[in-house]
């Protein structure tokens, strides 16, 4: 009789176990954190458009003559973002990401071609004080950093050469 009543509470034991474990031991989960801001478009959009993403690195290409930047952009990238809708003037985003500081916040254009990646663009970045300069953003855990605003010139696509 003893021995149903042990493999009972045995099954039980490991049933309530199971049922509470969530893989992550007694560490507390922590609500979401990133950034959030408003992309503003701004020139007419070409029609060899394929996409527009938001990328976030953790560095920016301070020294660019001479960097691989294919090679950079792959080694810095931590997201890109959904494909951002481009029937709009302007668009309301969000980005989770982990507590850190991430460098440079772009826009990215990707032509309608083939070999896409290699014709990438930036239309616009998030800046610092000092036009054409990129600010770095600090996101703090369990906290979205707001006003990360960029906006995003079509008109960049036949002005700058790719940065890819």
């Amino acid at each position: 009789m003893k021995r149903p009543i042990r493999f009972a509470s045995a099954v039980l034991c490991f049933v309530l176990w199971a049922g509470c474990y969530r893989g992550h031991g007694l560490d507390p989960t922590l609500p979401p954190s990133g950034i959030r801001g408003r992309i503003t478009f701004t020139g007419t959009r070409p029609d060899s458009t394929k996409e527009v993403r938001i990328a976030v690195l953790d560095a920016y290409p301070w020294e660019a003559a001479g960097l691989d930047t294919l090679g950079f952009v792959m080694q810095h990238l931590v997201v890109f973002s959904d494909p951002l809708p481009l029937s709009v003037q302007s668009h309301d985003y969000e980005i989770k990401l982990k507590p850190g500081i991430y460098g440079w916040i772009v826009v990215a254009w990707f032509p309608d071609i083939p070999n896409y990646i290699m014709g990438v663009k930036e239309l616009g970045a998030f800046e610092s004080d000092l036009p054409g300069k990129p600010a770095s953003v600090t996101v703090t855990a369990g906290q979205f950093t707001e006003h990360i605003d960029i906006v995003a010139d079509f008109a960049n696509v036949r002005r700058s050469s790719p940065f890819f």
